[in-house]
């Protein structure tokens, strides 16, 4: 398999992604849904074994094009999926991301399914990855979380220092 040039050969590695996924597809209008089906969609066990929320955004939503239902009270995503003719859909809720079904015990081995093929569609996808991440670098779009609470304090004390000597100069003049 010869490396990818992105953005050069995205329509390739669509294409590959849309082979590793299988049966997993947009959903559509002829996807079997009940109509409460949104409001009662319950958490499958296969759908904790997803990769990160971000990596299934990034591939579902912007490299595939699949629709994102947006946000919702404790939801910050929801994509509608079909696969085999039902309705699924894989949400980042408050406590992560998930395959949810409208019968969490009946479809848990669909969901196992469908949370390989996502896996295996992600592999798919790491060129498509890299070419975002270097692109967001290159063009200052990108921000970085700190969770380190001494690095923090670190700062806020040198920060402290340079403050106290700006204005002791700014006195002295």
């Amino acid at each position: 398999m010869a490396k990818l040039v992105m953005p050069e050969d995205k329509e390739i590695l669509v294409q590959r992604a849309l082979r590793a996924l299988g049966n997993v597809k947009p959903a559509t209008e002829n996807t079997v849904a009940p109509k409460d089906f949104l409001f009662k969609a319950g958490r499958t066990n296969a759908g904790r074994q997803l990769p990160a929320y971000y990596l299934v955004y990034f591939l579902l939503h912007d490299l595939l094009g699949f629709k994102d239902l947006g946000r919702f009270e404790k939801v910050s995503w929801s994509i509608p999926i079909d696969y085999n003719g039902k309705a699924f859909v894989i949400e980042h809720r408050k406590f992560g991301l998930g395959v949810f079904a409208y019968d969490p015990e009946n479809d848990e081995a669909d969901a196992v399914e469908i949370t390989k093929a996502i896996q295996r569609a992600v592999k798919v996808a790491k060129p498509y990855y890299e070419w975002v991440a270097t692109e967001a670098v290159s063009r200052s779009h990108l921000n970085v979380s700190n969770n380190c609470t001494e690095l923090f304090g670190r700062y806020e004390y040198l920060l402290s220092l340079y403050k106290k000597e700006q204005q002791e100069s700014i006195e002295r003049k």
